[in-house]
């Protein structure tokens, strides 16, 4: 029992602990993340409007303000292959309310730049694997190649005479192409652009001879009749393009096991509380499980990746930055 004594000693210091700077900041604290959110979240999509990381990230933001009952902010933040954008929520406040949402580009960046202003796995929480989707390589309507193997034997017989066109390094394009020239042993030359458009306007005035892009932005051009693709970088055929052959299927033989998607996954800064970090992440499974949602991605040549809980999201970006830095170096490719 305490002692009288005691007694009084507790009662005078329970004002000065409850007017503790400490304990004030803790339960304001908690308080923010019951009420979160509570204003806007900003969306920084690290790729230009009008691409395939914008087309996805918007669709997504609509879909996550409309769980959660308010604003979700979509804001471009480019350049560098999206270690600008990334940047920026790398040093955002920790707060749930700036979030990134990147594609496969956030694993392949470390092996692509010599320093990076943060660290791609340690200064983020992945939150969740979002949605993928194959690759398609596109030729003008015009040029000359009916086939993958078409355009692989014409660029043996005339190595860096041909030009392929990307969004930029790190991109899906990027690396799709490196793979499939390391494998077949070719070389064309990379020009990269500010965006896939700009990239695919030259495919169709015959300046540059390949573009690899991804369903989401493809499809558009092909059913339009401007490019014609030659193969799909999937493991099975799509059922967007039934009749396109994977590039399993081109006949060439150091292809014969290839398979590539493009993949997108929303991402806090590391420190963001785990309360919040939890809400986010349900939130975005809910997203992937509502047949209106799938059926928009569906219409954009995706499908929501598997399930997994916080501790796989991070386990899987952790794996693909390993095996992207195996391909790359295998192809030679080496950090600027």
């Amino acid at each position: 029992m305490l002692s009288r004594r005691a007694l009084v000693a507790s009662a005078g210091l329970a004002p000065a602990l409850l007017s503790s700077p400490a304990l004030l900041s803790s339960s304001a604290g908690a308080q923010a993340t019951a009420s979160y959110p509570d204003r806007p979240i900003r969306l920084v999509l690290p790729f230009s409007a009008g691409g395939p990381t914008d087309t996805l990230g918007r669709v997504f933001a609509e879909q996550l303000g409309k769980q959660l009952g308010g604003r979700v902010v979509v804001e471009n933040r480019t350049g560098a292959g999206s270690t600008i954008g990334a940047d920026v929520v790398a040093k955002a406040s920790k707060d749930g309310y700036t979030l990134l949402f990147n594609n496969l580009s956030h694993a392949i960046n470390p092996w692509l730049y010599r320093r990076l202003p943060y660290d791609a796995a340690a200064d983020f929480v992945p939150l969740a694997t979002l949605m993928e989707g194959p690759v398609v390589l596109l030729v003008g309507a015009n040029a000359p190649y009916r086939s993958l193997k078409d355009l692989i034997d014409a660029v043996r017989a005339r190595p860096d005479h041909f030009d392929y066109g990307s969004a930029g390094n790190g991109s899906a394009a990027h690396v799709s192409a490196v793979q499939i020239l390391s494998l077949t042993g070719t070389r064309m030359n990379h020009v990269v652009y500010r965006g896939v458009a700009p990239a695919m306007a030259d495919l169709m005035a015959g300046i540059v001879t390949l573009v690899n892009d991804t369903s989401t932005t493809a499809l558009g051009n092909i059913r339009g009749g401007l490019v014609r693709p030659l193969a799909v970088t999937s493991a099975e055929r799509v059922p967007f393009l039934p009749e396109l052959p994977t590039v399993r299927e081109s006949g060439i033989p150091e292809l014969a096991k290839f398979r590539m998607s493009t993949w997108n996954m929303l991402l806090a800064p590391a420190g963001t509380p785990p309360p919040i970090v939890a809400k986010l992440h349900d939130e975005s499974r809910k997203a992937l499980a509502d047949p209106a949602f799938v059926a928009k991605l569906a219409e954009l040549g995706n499908v929501p990746m598997a399930a997994a809980d916080l501790d796989g999201t991070r386990a899987f970006l952790v794996a693909e930055m390993e095996r992207w830095r195996g391909v790359l170096a295998e192809a030679g490719v080496k950090p600027e």
